[in-house]
């Protein structure tokens, strides 16, 4: 079980499968992530039960294998401060909790 980042104060538990890569990508690459959030996809939870890991968890929305693709073939790019800011965000989320 992964604790859903939440946009209001309660902290509310909810079971996300790890095995279902049909309706949730995972990646432990937080480039990769801060792209795709600067990409408009949202970060579902993140899974921080492995040492020194953290499991970022994002729902599959139409255009994700796209621009995961576009990533690693270097044929995209995002706003250098938005990147910088989606980089900032997701840190403090790994370590505010």
């Amino acid at each position: 079980m992964t604790r859903k980042p939440q946009k209001s104060h309660s902290e509310e538990l909810q079971y996300i499968p790890l095995n279902d890569t049909t309706t949730y990508f995972q990646s432990h690459d937080i480039g990769l992530v801060g792209f795709l959030l600067c990409q408009d996809f949202e970060l579902t939870s993140l899974d921080k039960t492995m040492k020194n890991k953290v499991l970022f968890i994002i729902e599959r929305k139409d255009g994700l294998d796209e621009a995961i693709q576009n990533y690693w073939n270097f044929s995209s790019s995002v706003d250098a401060q938005s990147y910088f800011n989606q980089i900032k965000r997701l840190k403090n989320q790994i370590y505010s909790e």
